[in-house]
């Protein structure tokens, strides 16, 4: 009798809303992981996914992970980014809340075709909720297993999305973002916290940014295509840098060349770190260089952070989203 009153609790905790929702709450890093005491060998094991070490200036984790189990989800429900992990037969303590939670998707969780499934705005307002379960725990620590890098890039997927969806629910810069679109040509929503410098605008430079911590954005266009794109790319970072970012310089050895996405263009993508020797500085980056064949022009759009003492993947997110706005050409 005791169970059967703790398992009511969870399943309209889980499946219901009843309540009006709220905007979420949290870090935008932190991932809550929710599951029943069955399995938290394998939220062990997902965290450890999770917090895996990428290179900024510095080693960082690429999220922060807490544990919670179902006796704590009245708490943690409007979190911003929720995992449910469980395996689904035999029937446990959230089974039917998964299934719920799955709805169409429900036979394919059942019948293993299917292991994760994301939500947003489901018990509050920019959440990102995921749902990973497998039929059987040997399923779910063989899943873990082979598939750590998949299931990474889904939660960071998801987490990305999520923020994209939900970094103008505070407001934004509409008229500044008309002025933008009007004076150059290009598209770019921009939160009330970002500033515009249009000093440069002559040579087709505008410079972007945000403060405490430092989060610019510098984006330059020229007419024609390039010729050689990972070249003239990394030519115009380096002078784009110097020139406008009161001489920064890249870090040679932390270059990364690589090809990539930028919205709906393939791109050449620099990253690294930045420094700068007059003010003994630097931090991290991350450009984009494309053609947009739609009105004759190539791009090159950077993010950068100078965030001294604290984690930057948390903020390249956040650019990451601004620029997940940017158009080529005006309507």
């Amino acid at each position: 009798m005791r169970r059967l009153f703790w398992i009511i609790p969870v399943l309209s905790l889980l499946a219901g809303c009843t309540r009006p929702m709220i905007a979420a709450f949290g870090s935008n890093s932190e991932i809550v992981i929710v599951t029943s005491p069955r399995c938290v060998d394998q939220a062990t094991v997902l965290k450890s996914i999770l917090e895996r070490e990428i290179l900024t200036v510095q080693y960082e984790p690429a999220f922060e992970v807490r544990l919670a189990t179902t006796a704590e989800i009245r708490s943690e429900r409007s979190r911003k980014n929720i995992i449910i992990l469980d395996y689904l037969r035999p029937d446990g303590m959230i089974t039917d809340a998964i299934l719920s939670l799955a709805g169409r998707d429900k036979d394919a969780f059942l019948e293993g075709r299917q292991n994760r499934k994301e939500m947003h705005d489901r018990w509050a307002k920019g959440q990102v909720l995921l749902i990973i379960a497998t039929e059987t725990q040997r399923d779910l620590d063989d899943l873990l297993a082979r598939e750590s890098d998949a299931i990474f890039s889904f939660v960071s997927d998801a987490v990305q999305k999520r923020l994209n969806r939900s970094l103008f629910y505070p407001g934004e810069q509409t008229e500044v973002s008309e002025r933008l679109t009007d004076s150059y040509g290009w598209e770019l929503r921009l939160p009330n916290i970002y500033k515009v410098d249009e000093t440069h605008a002559a040579g087709r430079v505008i410079k972007i940014q945000a403060e405490r911590p430092a989060r610019m954005i510098t984006v330059h266009w020229e007419d024609g295509s390039w010729a050689d794109l990972a070249t003239t790319c990394l030519e115009r970072k380096k002078m784009l840098a110097w020139e406008f970012w009161d001489e920064d310089e890249i870090v040679e050895e932390s270059l990364v060349i690589g090809e990539g996405r930028f919205n709906e263009h393939d791109c050449i993508v620099l990253s690294g770190t930045w420094d700068n020797e007059k003010y003994t500085i630097g931090g991290v980056y991350a450009s984009y260089c494309f053609t947009c064949d739609a009105c004759n022009r190539s791009y090159l759009v950077d993010a950068s952070v100078f965030a001294p003492g604290l984690e930057k993947l948390p903020l390249m997110r956040e650019l990451s989203a601004v620029l997940a706005t940017f158009r080529c050409c005006s309507p």
